[in-house]
């Protein structure tokens, strides 16, 4: 990877080291590549989250083990989705995509969050940074510095390698056949939703998603991942559900949502976020 694309994202994750406070701005108009970059870096992000809740639900049972908390669940999530986006070192696009997942937690204002089980937004996005370190410490030497500070005392690339050989051993499916293909709905998008739609078809984040989990896990339900409206939600973020749909095992319908009203905050706030944060 060259230097100045290493330089770049290191900038990038700077830019966002104070969180966003007041209220979002109004929507700018035409939106540059960059700012497009780093939503769909931090959207993807949470798309791959929600993948390692369906992939705990539905191939290890993990979402109703007695011994993990709800917290336990979610930092799994976190380091599932790391694990399945970390980029090859020679992937300028990939590294600036998960660097701009990590600049997007450091945005969130964690003080105003409440008696949710993620972990703090700035422990969310120094997780990203220290394995992203760790899957390949030759390559991203540059960021070792930055994963000592995030995560003091770490073993970074241990961290990753245990959870990279614990997807290996009981996630992935080794036999090249497929299971049940995934479904893919975009839903409607009114009331001024249309360009968060028209950029998350674009950004092909759902397709990629879509095409990773078919390629390495053999899915034995029916599974959906869906964009959708989710106006009146008090959290219209991304969620997964794996709700019966029906009276037997052949029935349950596992699904993926991405809200359209999260994108569209996203790509208002963009790299600046508020008129007063420094670029």
């Amino acid at each position: 990877m060259r230097v100045s694309a290493v330089a770049a994202c290191i900038s990038l994750l700077f830019a966002f080291a104070t969180p966003l406070q007041g209220p979002t701005r109004a929507d700018t108009g035409p939106r540059d590549e960059a700012t497009e970059s780093f939503v769909r870096g931090f959207v993807r992000f949470l798309a791959y989250h929600e993948a390692g809740h369906m992939l705990m639900g539905q191939i290890a049972d993990m979402n109703k083990d007695p011994n993990w908390t709800n917290s336990d669940r979610e930092d799994y999530a976190d380091r599932f989705a790391l694990v399945l986006l970390a980029p090859d070192a020679n992937d300028p696009d990939g590294v600036e995509e998960i660097i701009s997942a990590a600049a997007g937690w450091l945005q969130v204002d964690s003080s105003i969050v409440r008696d949710e089980p993620h972990a703090p937004a700035d422990v969310r996005a120094y997780e990203i940074l220290c394995l992203l370190y760790g899957s390949d410490p030759v390559s991203f030497a540059e960021f070792a510095e930055l994963a000592a500070e995030a995560a003091p005392g770490r073993d970074c690339a241990a961290d990753y390698q245990a959870i990279d050989n614990d997807i290996d051993e009981v996630f992935r499916d080794w036999s090249g056949t497929y299971g049940i293909e995934i479904g893919i709905v975009y839903g409607p998008a009114g009331g001024g939703l249309e360009q968060a739609r028209d950029f998350l078809a674009r950004s092909g984040v759902m397709e990629d998603l879509k095409y990773d989990i078919e390629a390495d896990y053999h899915l034995t339900h029916a599974t959906t991942i869906q964009a959708v409206s989710c106006r009146g939600m008090a959290n219209p973020d991304t969620f997964y559900t794996d709700r019966k749909r029906g009276a037997t095992r052949d029935q349950d319908h596992f699904v993926i949502s991405l809200c359209y009203e999260m994108i569209d905050d996203r790509l208002k706030h963009g790299m600046r976020g508020f008129e007063e944060t420094a670029p």
